[in-house]
């Protein structure tokens, strides 16, 4: 039982990386979309 709960923990700690991961990806993807959307307006008004 105890090796198995430790395999439980590792595995939490894997998820919890990914999630990391996904959330560094969904935020350099705002990031980017708000500098284009800005860039795209400057460009329109030039």
């Amino acid at each position: 039982m105890g090796a198995n709960h430790k395999n439980n923990n590792g595995l939490e700690h894997e998820t919890s990386r990914v999630g990391t991961w996904i959330s560094l990806g969904v935020l350099a993807a705002v990031l980017l979309g708000t500098y284009l959307l800005f860039f795209g307006v400057y460009f329109d008004r030039l």
